[in-house]
């Protein structure tokens, strides 16, 4: 099953007990998704900083600086500390990010396959873990209302080629990450200056 479908199927009400509540917690999301959790959740967690949704965005930051973390040690699933484990989200914004998003998805998933496997290797994934932990922070910085795309999709297509296994979309974000990081220190630096010159 591709990860937009899982998606929709994780979001999408229904009658039986197996459905998110109206207001799920993190550890339940995770629990949900299964043995693609690392891959999944940065595609799940990396969607809200496409749109502004309240809230959302300091939150996905230190989600995926966790699994960044866990990434970096060697870790084969994703566990989460209970302060962030019990974290509740609304399921109608998240269902919302990725409703909008799932056309793209899709698209960009006809074209994904299993290749350049040693890019996905447990070896380069503590690496591609030690670069998601830098576009974490980048998702944490102080810029309002757009300062969270381009980290955000950069992480979306890390996530997307660790769950689909395809390295050249591990090279496409990473290059997308350097980039990120560059204009999110460039942006930082400007509000700063600015702040400093209103200060003094």
């Amino acid at each position: 099953m591709r990860i937009h479908e899982i998606l929709a199927n994780l979001l999408q009400p229904r009658g039986d007990a197996s459905h998110l509540g109206e207001q799920p917690s993190v550890e339940d999301i995770i629990s949900a998704l299964g043995p693609r959790s690392f891959g999944i959740v940065l595609v799940l967690f990396g969607l809200p900083n496409l749109l502004p949704v309240p809230g959302l965005p300091i939150l996905c930051g230190f989600i995926i600086g966790i699994i960044a973390f866990q990434m970096v040690i060697g870790k084969d699933h994703l566990l989460l500390p209970p302060w962030v484990g019990r974290r509740r989200l609304k399921r109608g914004d998240l269902a919302r990010v990725v409703g909008r998003a799932t056309p793209t998805l899709r698209t960009v998933e006809s074209a994904m396959r299993p290749r350049w496997l040693a890019l996905t290797s447990p070896a380069l994934s503590r690496v591609i873990g030690v670069l998601l932990l830098i576009l974490a922070t980048a998702l944490m910085a102080p810029i309002p209302f757009f300062g969270g795309i381009a980290p955000g999709f950069a992480v979306i297509l890390l996530g997307l080629g660790l769950a689909e296994r395809d390295g050249l979309f591990i090279v496409f974000g990473t290059v997308t990450s350097v980039f990120a990081v560059l204009l999110t220190i460039t942006v930082t630096i400007a509000i700063l200056k600015s702040l400093t010159f209103l200060i003094v």
